[in-house]
């Protein structure tokens, strides 16, 4: 079969690449999309360890079992990745995938949907609450400031580089307040529109972004943490954290069980609230451009179709 290799050079090619065969707990899956993300940049380029090559990159996608039914899979079996005809997928981690959502749009809410979902539940939103997205034009932030305004959410504020799309986001209801980062003081552009301060924080970029969120927010604050785009660590000091929580919050290492609830919460919302997110689709045959897109910092969920 044809497949997206990975070599240990992190170089992605298309190739000829073995077939999966099922195994026990496991079903072969034949690839209708592919999603990709910044964790699979990260894993090519070694930071979860040592790539063991090659590989085909990609773990979620949408596709068909043997039986005709089409599902959602989150967590391909190394080293069969999704970005190919067919893939290999334990059992827990197949999903059903409703008639009413493209395979796009199931992509691009399914793992970036539940990096959203679980972190905004843990923070408890209370009714009317203040919540800052920080890095809200990706797919996690565009599905974030949907789901704040539906756990309970007053005002949602989103924040990234960007002003196009932020304020898109503003123009499509999806915020109330936009704050544009990286020119200059991130402060004190937080803190212009916040009101008075933010009782929650989605963050999922850390770095200096991070520090500046939690000066602009108010006692009783929540911050929740779940990626490292704009850097690894953060500086505060004990007086920016008093009568505040900060957490790192991670869901893909969740028990497939929890996951799978999550899942079915957000679709749930997807299918009667219309959550949406933007989404950039590329042939199968254009893997590799997709690919080189999704290292250039996408807006949009890179989904490859076949």
């Amino acid at each position: 079969m044809r497949a997206a290799l990975i070599d240990s050079d992190g170089g992605f090619a298309l190739a000829d690449h073995p077939e999966p065969t099922a195994q026990p707990g496991h079903r072969v899956i034949d690839v209708a999309a592919a999603g990709i993300g910044p964790t699979d940049l990260m894993r090519a380029k070694g930071f979860f360890g040592p790539v063991d090559a090659p590989y085909v990159p990609g773990g979620e996608g949408v596709g068909h079992l043997d039986d005709g039914s089409r599902v959602y899979f989150g967590h391909s079996r190394p080293p069969f990745g999704a970005i190919a005809e067919r893939t290999l997928v334990a059992e827990e981690e197949i999903w059903p995938a409703p008639d009413g959502l493209s395979d796009d749009q199931l992509i691009a809410l399914a793992i970036s949907g539940t990096g959203a979902l679980i972190p905004l539940e843990e923070a408890r939103i209370a009714k009317g609450e203040s919540v800052l997205i920080l890095g809200a034009t990706g797919p996690v932030g565009q599905i974030g400031a949907q789901v704040a305004r539906l756990l309970g959410a007053g005002r949602v504020v989103a924040a990234a580089r960007g002003r196009e799309r932020l304020e898109a986001m503003q123009a499509a209801g999806h915020a109330d307040a936009i704050a544009l980062l990286g020119e200059g003081d991130d402060e004190a552009a937080l803190k212009a529109v916040s009101e008075g301060g933010y009782d929650v924080v989605l963050d999922i970029i850390y770095g200096p972004p991070a520090q500046a969120a939690m000066r602009a927010t108010r006692p009783g604050a929540r911050m929740t943490s779940i990626g490292v785009q704009a850097g690894p660590t953060v500086t505060l000091s004990l007086r920016d954290l008093v009568f505040r929580s900060h957490i790192g919050v991670g869901t893909g290492q969740r028990p497939a069980s929890e996951r799978r609830a999550a899942y079915d919460r957000l679709i749930a919302m997807a299918m009667t609230q219309g959550l949406t997110v933007d989404t950039r689709r590329y042939a199968f045959a254009d893997a590799a451009d997709a690919w080189a897109a999704q290292a250039g910092s996408p807006h949009g969920k890179i989904v490859i179709t076949r």
